[in-house]
């Protein structure tokens, strides 16, 4: 995977969990976000229509800020696979039981839930099969049920040059049911 998308994705999740760290005033080495409602989310999820499908595999992990010393939070980190008509497009779940390292960039999904919204599981996805990180949002329906609502692209700058043009399509499919099958 390319180090760009990895850096971004690390960006995004600490810019959306720094609202929450913005709240709270002189950050001391062994401060700890907690995400006790994050913890539902876990499982691995299924999707399928026809000869399509969309697998997610989520672990709840403590994972450290780069960057700020011993600063911890509670994360949902995710692997996916999707197949489109019949065929593997994109697939990290061989390295579903590894601690997620943003500098080894093996899992591509990073998320945690926000205060006031202990349903929602929002964060970022790595759409590898278009060399970006895209944003995501997932409902918890209940124990058996989850919806990824929604994929869109990041909001900010994109760069595109006649060598790499960007790709502002996302192929992943959304607005789906995923039934827990772990």
């Amino acid at each position: 995977m390319d180090k760009k998308i990895i850096i971004t994705t690390v960006i995004t999740l600490l810019v959306m969990m720094n609202t929450t760290l913005a709240q709270v005033e002189n950050i001391k080495p062994g401060y700890h976000r907690s995400d006790p409602y994050c913890k539902k989310f876990v499982g691995t999820w299924k999707w399928e229509k026809g000869n399509d499908s969309f697998e997610l595999i989520l672990s709840y992990q403590k994972i450290y800020f780069i960057g700020i010393k011993d600063v911890t939070s509670d994360a949902i980190v995710g692997y996916h696979k999707f197949i489109k008509n019949g065929n593997i497009i994109e697939d990290v779940t061989p390295y579903k039981n590894l601690k997620y390292d943003p500098r080894k960039g093996k899992s591509t999904l990073l998320g945690s839930t926000e205060e006031g919204h202990s349903n929602f599981l929002k964060g970022t996805i790595i759409h590898i099969s278009k060399d970006k990180s895209i944003e995501f949002e997932i409902k918890y329906i209940d124990s058996n049920h989850i919806k990824l609502v929604e994929v869109y692209n990041m909001e900010g700058t994109k760069i595109s040059t006649d060598e790499h043009p960007y790709d502002s399509s996302i192929s992943l499919p959304q607005n789906i049911v995923l039934t827990r099958v772990k």
